[in-house]
């Protein structure tokens, strides 16, 4: 048996716009073409209040300001902590810094919103102080970015930030979801951003303390983010050259920095990376870098935002905009939190 607890790829990307979205390891990516996903980091207390912020807040920092920052702070340390990932998911890192900004300045726009310019800041500095470890799988996010709103329990939201609860929950492939309480240990889930605090869901579906690595884990005993259940272990995920076997499905190598599990030499072998046009998939695994589709054994690149946009040919949009319905036919543009109603 074996059960990964990573952060999911898309929602490093929310992190880093809404700097705290998604309850830990789940809850929405507000941005990309898929609604709900497995996610990072950002448990609260359940019904915590909120902070006096939301509509009407005076901040000494711009929106634009602070998304700026957050922007390049999160891309620097993406970079910097797998840049396999800055690779695959933007291209470049002036990429992943010019897709920070359109998310996260409707994140500080959202209904209800608790984040303010300042705020924003503040959270930049704690998750920026982080190691790579924490920055890439750990749970609860640092206090400063675990912003509440003014939506009540139940109403619509986009964003965790606009919640009294701090945490906004989406069903698969919904755009909107709804403010609901963090579970406590043996709460029912479905992913660990459903869970308060560092709790982990479990195989079994409930919300539960995590073991750590060399622990003993179980479907009722969840590993901590960022580690893989294996043969009953707790266990860090192999680097480059490290011994893997096949049988666990790559979870023995750590995804993050670029490496699978080689069935020849039974070691973590790199991914290799092509641009888009290129072949990618096959039996030596190819990926696609800057967010293009593998379709058809080819990469797609991305549509850019205003263009048309066609899942079923492998034609998606880079986050944060999805692909939206018009009279004209699908263009990707960003779905805003003032549409969740």
């Amino acid at each position: 048996m074996r059960v990964v607890a990573f952060a999911s790829l898309a929602v490093l990307a929310a992190f880093a716009s809404a700097c705290a979205n998604g309850g830990s390891d789940s809850g929405a990516s507000p941005g990309g073409d898929g609604g709900s996903t497995e996610a990072g980091d950002a448990a609260v207390k359940a019904d915590a209040p909120h902070d006096g912020a939301g509509e009407g807040s005076t901040s000494n920092t711009s929106a634009q300001q602070a998304c700026t920052d957050n922007g390049g702070k999160y891309c620097t340390q993406l970079q910097t902590c797998a840049q396999f990932l800055v690779t695959t998911q933007y291209g470049d890192l002036p990429t992943c810094e010019a897709r920070q900004t359109p998310g996260c300045l409707d994140a500080l726009a959202a209904p209800g919103t608790g984040w303010t310019g300042d705020k924003l800041e503040a959270c930049v500095a704690a998750r920026t102080a982080l190691d790579c470890g924490d920055f890439l799988h750990g749970k609860p996010q640092p206090s400063a970015c675990r912003v509440t709103g003014l939506i009540a329990t139940s109403e619509a939201c986009r964003y965790d930030e606009q919640c009294g609860t701090g945490y906004c929950r989406y069903a698969a492939g919904a755009t909107c979801g709804n403010c609901v309480t963090l579970g406590a240990t043996g709460a029912p889930c479905t992913t660990s951003s459903d869970c308060d605090g560092n709790l982990m869901c479990s195989g079994a579906g409930t919300c539960q303390p995590p073991a750590s690595a060399t622990s003993p884990c179980s479907m009722t005993v969840p590993c901590a983010q960022g580690l893989s259940c294996i043969g009953g272990m707790c266990v860090v995920p192999g680097a480059l050259g490290a011994m893997c076997a096949t049988k666990n499905d790559n979870a023995d190598c750590d995804y993050y920095q670029g490496v699978y599990c080689d069935g020849t030499s039974s070691t973590c072998a790199a991914y290799a990376v092509a641009q888009a046009g290129d072949a990618c998939g096959g039996a030596v695994p190819i990926v696609c870098a800057g967010d293009a589709t593998c379709f058809q054994s080819l990469c797609v690149a991305p549509a850019g935002d205003g263009t048309a946009c066609n899942a079923a040919s492998g034609l998606n949009c880079m986050p944060p905009s999805s692909c939206l319905g018009s009279e004209g036919g699908t263009t990707c543009a960003l779905f805003s939190a003032s549409q969740c109603k």
